[in-house]
């Protein structure tokens, strides 16, 4: 009986070692660095350093400053993910300065480590929501000397962006773009998502899900998995290899069960909120914020009904605009997840929407915050 517990134990342990393994090769082997200009780094309000990239364009910048933030247990390859189009680049290219935000738990920010660190696999979204973004926001302005940023954020930086202006003081935005970012999640009808809702209810006794790790050992045939299941990216959409990129860089290698156990509160309740019960966008709480919802028509992680459930509330003034993504809008291929910033097409499809709508959306308060901008990239 010993002999069989012990075999069973060791057993174990090595499927684990194995498992770990196999996703630290993978990161190691697809590893390349990005392309910022320089590294800085802001303290939330309870203490957690977050890192913040900066990607500076040839001579003076365009506008006001722009913020990227990406989404659950991911980082700063959603936007610049070697071999791979890049919205950091992109933006900085046509002049804009651009700023990519990695939350705590992500990166080069704050987080656990394996054997020995002083932060817990203990924060949440609304660690994300009340300290995270304030901290970021404020950080730019500081250092940019600007009044007010614009915001793009893909599926979690994206709902981040839509809580914070409907319940903060948001002087300090001036537009935002949401890509992939659901809202409404009563619509999220994935029959995946239930069965992992079933899982979630034993988060309460692990710190941290191990779920990308296993994600991790799947990058050899990521390109094949149909999107139903995976719910990454549409696969005609993207290129194998920036989808094995994608799994292998973007992708943490555990995320607190804490911040996953409020996903699976949202898909239980159908409400983004709290608490269950009171919403992060409830009506009341309708802001000023010019903002573009953009989302993929084949987006299995976040359906288009999710992400734009204002579009079912036609004619209404000051709603936010939506652009739903795929072919019968134009597109070359309908779009899923991850390919809304990482696909074949989106330097022709999806950023140039991005630029545009930003650049709508400086009006006056960009001209007087220029010379600001640029005097402090000239003592820099």
């Amino acid at each position: 009986m010993i002999q069989f517990f012990l075999t069973l134990f060791f057993s174990v342990v090595f499927v684990i070692a194995a498992i770990m393994a196999t996703a630290h090769f993978w990161r190691w082997f697809y590893w390349a660095p990005t392309e910022e200009d320089e590294v800085s780094y802001c303290r939330t309000d309870d203490g957690r350093r977050l890192a913040v990239l900066r990607y500076r364009p040839e001579g003076e910048p365009v506008g006001l400053p722009v913020i990227l933030c990406h989404g659950l247990s991911s980082n700063r390859f959603t936007f610049d993910l070697p071999g791979a189009p890049s919205l950091a680049r992109f933006l900085r290219d046509q002049g804009r300065d651009v700023w990519v935000s990695e939350l705590r738990g992500s990166g080069a920010s704050d987080r656990p480590r394996l054997w020995a660190s002083g932060m817990p696999y203990s924060w949440d979204f609304e660690d994300h929501l009340r300290r995270d973004v304030p901290a970021v926001v404020a950080h730019v302005t500081q250092r940019t000397q600007a009044p007010a940023v614009h915001w793009v954020g893909h599926s979690m930086g994206g709902m981040l962006i839509r809580a914070y202006l409907a319940g903060n003081d948001a002087s300090g935005i001036q537009s935002a773009v949401t890509l992939g970012s659901p809202v409404d999640w009563s619509q999220m009808q994935n029959p995946w998502y239930k069965l992992a809702l079933r899982a979630a209810r034993l988060l309460h006794y692990f710190p941290v899900l191990p779920l990308p790790f296993l994600v991790k050992i799947m990058v050899p045939f990521a390109h094949r998995i149909p999107n139903f299941f995976l719910a990454v990216y549409h696969p005609p959409n993207i290129e194998p290899e920036v989808s094995k990129r994608v799994m292998a860089l973007a992708t943490e290698l555990v995320t607190a069960s804490k911040l996953w156990g409020d996903f699976g509160r949202f898909l239980e309740t159908g409400v983004f909120g709290p608490n269950g019960h009171e919403g992060y966008l409830d009506p009341s709480h309708d802001t000023e914020v010019p903002i573009l919802i953009l989302a993929g028509a084949r987006d299995e992680m976040a359906p288009p009904e999710a992400v734009a459930p204002e579009r079912r509330s036609t004619g209404s003034p000051g709603k936010p605009q939506t652009e739903i993504l795929g072919k019968d809008t134009g597109c070359a291929e309908d779009y899923g997840h991850m390919d809304l910033v990482v696909g074949k097409r989106v330097e022709q499809e999806v950023f140039p929407s991005i630029l545009r709508w930003i650049g709508s959306h400086d009006c006056e308060v960009a001209d007087s915050s220029v010379g600001m901008h640029t005097r402090e990239r000239a003592d820099t």
